[in-house]
């Protein structure tokens, strides 16, 4: 009686393996919850590394990204409102009920929930789109490895940077586009919206990399199903199925901006936007990308070498040699086509100077926004699938593909781990933002040690004062630029609300609307009276704290 327990037990891990390989049954993707509950456990073994030596928060962003999630409900003016325009909202708003908890939003640990959802669903969806692709246990393990054998990747789900939640959702959109596609049963445009409109919406609401699925996918769909049916309203019918819910969340997003600031395109020619951002780049002759087509590839591709490594590049490439060369242009190449959507519009971005890449390969030398890179991943992961579903067809191949896929893992990591900030471009700006924000954080740490009450007068928009889950104070406590019509009475006479100051010396200079300026210290210097109401009480080459000393 005893023995058939042990016997199932025994049994599982098997019947486990079998399903890797199993076949697509409708919607049921057998394998799809081993893959996302191991993903889970990877995602959170790493955020036990990260958060336990504090390099989750290095990234100034995403201190701001947590902020901006927290601020919704505890700021001296708290509403959606806080969302801004710089970011689009999804990934904010994701975080919003793992930041409710202090403790959560001060030591990271908040996205790190997020990011280890995010993982599972990212490895979960490749699974099933290498699935529905036809791949086999070889491919679909394959593109799963490509994602959790790399140390850049997982430290990135660590985070509150919006990469994780981008590709969670780019991966989830083309998972069901995958779908439709490749499903024996005839599916309806309502089908098409709810397993890859939703998703879709949600990454256009994630980043502007999502705008470009969404373009593609739409053509994908038209072309598909005109192949399909022969007839246009059909296949206009399926386009507009897929493209309505993410063009409602366009339409919102642009309402959002007009209401609240008076000019739909906000976000895009704004004080805080990434135009006026660039445009500072670009005056300062530091975007020679811009036009530069060689430049572009060479900074952009640098950057993914040092992200994924060379042998997933090469296994890509080979991959990509092969789809085309086995399918032609089927359905099956244009949706392999569509992963690379988010590639295809990073490159272009470059190129048109709307964003800037920086590595020890580029133009300047120094490390910026190598997280970009990410977006190549989704079509990189299953090209990589491709590649080793073709060599591990044949039985007798199969022993030497695994093999070879897992040396040529294990012997990138062992590389990469001899010098990690050296050689992972992700981990390398990661070291570099913490190294250039020392002062910044030692700042925000003696804050947090010896704050009791009153209220803080700080510039949080300011250069290098992006700390607040470093600060690890309750934010309604604090007059900033989110504070509203609050912050300019507490910058006027800071006496009567603050009992604590804190400003960056550093960024005092510049122009009055410049978001590198730091307003308080602009403030406190031009009020002759204020060293008699305050005291200083740290001080540090960067950052001066000021305490209260007279009522």
């Amino acid at each position: 009686m005893r023995s058939e327990p042990v016997l199932a037990e025994r049994a599982r891990p098997a019947r486990i393996w079998a399903s890797l390989g199993a076949p697509v049954s409708g919607r049921h993707i057998p394998g799809t919850a081993t893959v996302a509950v191991v993903a889970a456990a990877v995602g959170f073994l790493a955020c036990l590394y990260t958060t336990g030596n504090g390099s989750n928060l290095d990234y100034s962003d995403a201190q701001s990204h947590l902020t901006i999630a927290r601020r919704i409900f505890d700021s001296k003016a708290p509403g959606f409102q806080q969302l801004g325009t710089v970011w689009l909202p999804v990934p904010h708003l994701l975080l919003v009920p793992f930041v409710l908890n202090l403790w959560m939003f001060s030591s990271g640990w908040g996205a790190c929930v997020l990011g280890i959802l995010a993982l599972a669903a990212t490895t979960s969806g490749l699974y099933r789109i290498t699935a529905r692709l036809g791949y086999g246990r070889a491919g679909r393990i394959a593109a799963v490895l490509v994602v959790l054998a790399n140390p850049a990747i997982l430290y990135t789900y660590t985070t509150a940077l919006t990469e994780p939640v981008l590709l969670m959702c780019l991966v989830a959109g083309m998972a069901g586009l995958a779908h439709w596609s490749t499903s024996r049963r005839r599916m309806s445009a309502g089908e098409l919206a709810i397993f890859a409109g939703i998703p879709s919406g949600a990454a256009v609401l994630s980043r502007y990399e999502g705008w470009a699925l969404v373009l593609t996918g739409t053509v994908f769909v038209l072309v598909a199903e005109l192949r399909r049916s022969g007839q246009w309203r059909e296949a206009l019918t399926m386009a507009a199925g897929y493209a309505m819910v993410p063009a409602a969340a366009v339409l919102w997003w642009l309402s959002y901006n007009w209401a609240l600031y008076g000019n739909p395109l906000e976000f895009m020619f704004g004080q805080y936007s990434a135009y006026a951002q660039q445009k500072n780049i670009t005056d300062g002759g530091l975007l020679p990308t811009k036009g530069n087509l060689g430049l572009t590839l060479w900074t952009f591709h640098w950057s993914l070498i040092e992200t994924v490594g060379v042998p997933v590049l090469a296994a890509a490439a080979c991959g990509a040699v092969l789809v085309v060369f086995r399918k032609g242009l089927a359905n099956s190449t244009l949706l392999v086509a569509v992963t690379g959507s988010a590639y295809a519009f990073a490159l272009l971005s470059l190129y048109l100077g709307q964003t800037a890449i920086n590595n020890d390969h580029s133009l300047p030398s120094t490390w910026w926004n190598n997280r970009f890179a990410l977006t190549a991943l989704p079509l990189a992961a299953v090209l990589v699938a491709a590649f080793t579903h073709e060599v591990a067809r044949r039985r007798r191949h199969r022993p030497w593909a695994a093999g070879a896929l897992l040396l040529a893992l294990a012997l990138q990591n062992a590389w990469w781990l001899q010098d990690p900030t050296g050689r992972l471009a992700i981990l390398a700006e990661g070291q570099m933002s913490h190294q250039s924000n020392t002062h910044s954080f030692a700042a925000a740490r003696w804050l947090k040690e010896h704050y009791t009450s009153g209220g803080i007068l700080m510039d949080e928009s300011a250069r290098g004062n992006a700390v607040l889950p470093t600060m690890g104070i309750p934010l309604a406590n604090i007059y900033n630029r989110a504070a509203g019509e609050q912050f300019a009475p507490a910058l006027a006479d800071p006496s009567r609300y603050a009992e604590w100051v804190f400003v960056n010396v550093e960024a005092g200079g510049g122009p009055q609307d410049s978001g590198f300026t730091d307003l308080v210290y602009q403030a406190i210097s031009a009020d002759p009276t204020f060293n008699a109401r305050y005291a200083v009480v740290f001080s540090s080459p960067a950052h001066r704290i000021y305490e209260r000393s007279t009522d």
